[in-house]
């Protein structure tokens, strides 16, 4: 139940306890004094100060000694002290944008009035929904937050509405998925109208994938109120999830028309765009994007990838540095500065950038794997072979893991191993064009005899042939290797020429020294071995963190 006191009733309680009082034993009314003085303090009480001293004249009445009907209303009207006096700690924290810096301390300060407010009236609904939030705060107690939350809703019996801000409060801070639907489905119950609980199951149902189900909670917000930006958003998304990319951009450009001043639209009809391959579409709508907001992180992200595949590296790799200038250490940041820095053969610092990941989390396995192929492309085969081992340690049947290590003894020369780990592979994605094609190389060129079996190599090069449907030229000449192994020189020649036809730039100059040798009936022979380039130089802040 509310405390709030109106002040007719507030003063019609003040007589009869003052009433009351002329016949209660004297011994009983030696604080009376107190609570009149409280009483009188209370009806004028604006500053903290007074609420202080009503509460310190209602503890002292108290301890003076009142008979037990002025002892209830002396716990009341400090019930009620406390609580405007937590209302007050708690203003520059809920009130005011920015909170104020002291806000732990304020916090601090509306939690022990609270706290005594629900100690002397259990069924105190507003002080239990304050408690909550503010242990709902960043360093707070969430898992009693949730309580007070509950203990709110339980004792608004007679308003709804607040009953139902509890409950959405309580699934907010719910750890279990039907926990929170659970709550969000009461408060729907209790105040059917609340537009806040319908947006939050829609957002709940988006996010376990139940789009239909976010998709109706979502539109019944947009019928009773058609400006809440947050539904468009949460629609659009939906039908994005269910494909219906043309929906989703009618829905977007209504969100926008909501709300153009915010780049959170453009953002969403951006990604609709990129899904929709009109990337320059998708550049327009992040430009606009960062005229409304500079320092839109997400925007900057996104752009720098459809600046990519517009090849403009060096534009993305701006964006992507100023979203990391903004915010050091985002993950995504890092990781997408790594894989732009990469394609641009800038191997070194992309190794740099996926150290300083894995120096925050060692473990991450797509860091580990993006890191040993890195090396690999970068002419450190060794390196790379031990970064592999210790994956494989850990995941034995990784696949990447296998094949990568298997090209890196390619490149050192180790046909032995490097067959057994493409093998290994291979049993894991028997479809693997690339597995494929190395396997099938390695067993047609090989130097080492007793690695070499051109009969397995014509039958791993036709197949991965069938994958590709003969269209890659390096799978084609692989296809020819193996049947100059085995003494077939007009097969040779004949896939030998094909793969010459398809071929462009510098790989079309090994090709024709293949055919080369083919025509003089002389099978391919190959042995890599690749000089190690020394460990990155890129250094590492021990401190770094993400």
């Amino acid at each position: 139940m509310t405390m709030r006191i109106s002040a007719g009733m507030f003063l019609a309680i003040c007589f009869l306890c003052l009433a009351s009082a002329s016949w209660a034993p004297a011994q009983e009314q030696a604080g009376q004094a107190d609570l009149d003085q409280a009483t009188q303090k209370m009806i004028s009480a604006e500053r903290l100060a007074d609420l202080e001293e009503v509460i310190e004249l209602c503890e002292s009445a108290i301890a003076k000694g009142l008979d037990d009907d002025n002892v209830k209303f002396a716990q009341q009207l400090m019930t009620s002290a406390l609580f405007q006096r937590a209302q007050q700690f708690s203003a520059p924290i809920f009130e005011q944008q920015p909170p104020n810096p002291r806000w732990p301390l304020l916090r601090n300060l509306a939690l022990r009035d609270v706290n005594k407010a629900v100690e002397l009236n259990s069924d105190f609904g507003d002080a239990h929904l304050l408690k909550a939030k503010l242990l709902a705060l960043p360093g707070g107690d969430a898992k009693e937050a949730r309580r007070a939350a509950g203990e709110a809703a339980r004792s608004f019996t007679d308003d709804d509405r607040k009953k139902a801000e509890s409950l959405l409060l309580r699934a907010a801070l719910a750890e279990e998925d039907d926990e929170r639907l659970a709550d969000l489905n009461q408060a729907l119950e209790v105040d059917p109208e609340s537009l806040d609980a319908r947006l939050t199951r829609g957002l709940h149902y988006l996010q376990a994938e139940e789009n239909d189900k976010a998709i109706a909670d979502f539109r019944a917000v947009l019928e009773s109120d058609p400006d809440r930006s947050e539904a468009w958003h949460g629609l659009a998304e939906a039908l994005v999830n269910q494909e219906k990319y043309d929906e989703a951009l009618e829905t977007i450009n209504k969100a926008i028309a909501a709300a153009p001043e915010e780049p959170m639209g453009f953002n969403m009809r951006a990604r609709i765009h990129a899904l929709k391959e009109d990337i320059e579409a998708a550049a327009d709508d992040l430009d606009q994007a960062l005229k409304l907001d500079e320092e839109n992180i997400p925007a900057l992200l996104m752009r720098a990838r459809v600046r990519q595949l517009q090849g403009e590296s060096k534009a993305a790799l701006e964006d992507v540095n100023r979203a990391l200038e903004l915010r050091p250490g985002l993950v995504q940041g890092l990781e997408l500065r790594s894989a732009l820095l990469a394609a641009s053969d800038k191997l070194e610092e992309a190794i740099g950038d996926l150290r300083k990941l894995l120096h925050a989390d060692p473990q991450h396995m797509e860091w580990r794997l993006q890191l040993a192929l890195y090396h690999q492309a970068d002419s450190r085969p060794r390196k790379a072979i031990q970064l592999f081992n210790e994956i494989l340690e850990d995941d034995p049947q990784n696949v990447i893991a296998l094949r990568g290590r298997g090209d890196a003894y390619i490149s050192i020369g180790e046909h032995k191993k490097a067959v057994a780990d493409l093998e290994a592979a291979l049993k894991l994605q028997p479809e693997n064009d690339g597995i494929l094609n190395n396997l099938a190389w390695l067993l047609a060129t090989s130097p080492d005899d007793e690695v070499r079996n051109g009969e397995r190599a014509i039958e791993l090069a036709t197949k991965a042939c069938e994958v590709t449907e003969y269209k890659e030229a390096h799978i084609l000449s692989t296809l020819a290797s193996g049947y100059a192994e085995q003494g077939d020189w007009e097969n040779a020649i004949k896939w030998s020429e094909k793969a010459v036809e398809l071929g462009e730039g510098e790989v079309k100059e090994q090709l024709e020294n293949e055919l080369k040798s083919y025509r003089e009936k002389k099978p391919w022979r190959e042995r890599q071995n690749v000089e190690e380039k020394p460990e990155s130089k890129v250094p590492l802040d021990s401190e770094f963190q993400l």
